[in-house]
């Protein structure tokens, strides 16, 4: 995997992370339960897409 590679999931992982918090917090209902999940399934996403 190249670094460019690395960056882009590290970058999709974290935008994920932030999305789903932000969203959360809106309704003063922040799960950390559900921002690891959104962050882990943004990177199997992204694990399958760089697979190739």
């Amino acid at each position: 995997m190249a670094a460019k590679d690395l960056g882009l999931a590290v970058l999709a992982v974290f935008s994920a992370v932030m999305l789903a918090y932000k969203w959360l917090s809106l309704y003063d209902m922040v799960d950390m339960g559900v921002i690891f999940f959104a962050g882990l399934l943004s990177f199997s996403i992204v694990a399958l897409i760089l697979r190739r």
